[in-house]
């Protein structure tokens, strides 16, 4: 049967043992969360999954070779209420509140 000061000296060793049990997992979980913000950061910074094309595109060509989207219209003009596409005069006419004008739609 242990001896009281045995037992007192079992103690004494099982104190550091503890504390750098505790101070381990301490470390773990400080890692596991600063990998988890890492996770984070790079999955922030992975580029957009590209959207799938429109089932339905729309494409408008030129009698004379070339064509053009309604996007491209619409990044041409800029923010407009109406384009009104006339490939025939190669025109785009664009109306915008009481404003209105017209482009070349191929240069």
């Amino acid at each position: 049967m242990p001896t009281k000061k045995k037992v007192e000296e079992v103690k004494e060793i099982k104190k550091p043992v503890a504390k750098a049990k505790a101070a381990a997992q301490k470390v773990a979980a400080d890692v596991k969360a600063e990998a988890a913000k890492v996770e984070k950061k790079v999955a922030a910074k992975k580029p957009a999954a590209k959207k799938a094309a429109p089932k339905n595109e729309i494409i408008i060509q030129s009698p004379l070779g070339g064509e053009i989207t309604p996007a491209e219209i619409l990044a041409k003009v800029g923010p407009v209420d109406q384009v009104y596409v006339r490939v025939d005069e190669n025109k785009l006419y664009w109306v915008k509140g009481k404003e209105s004008g017209s482009m070349e739609i191929w240069e």
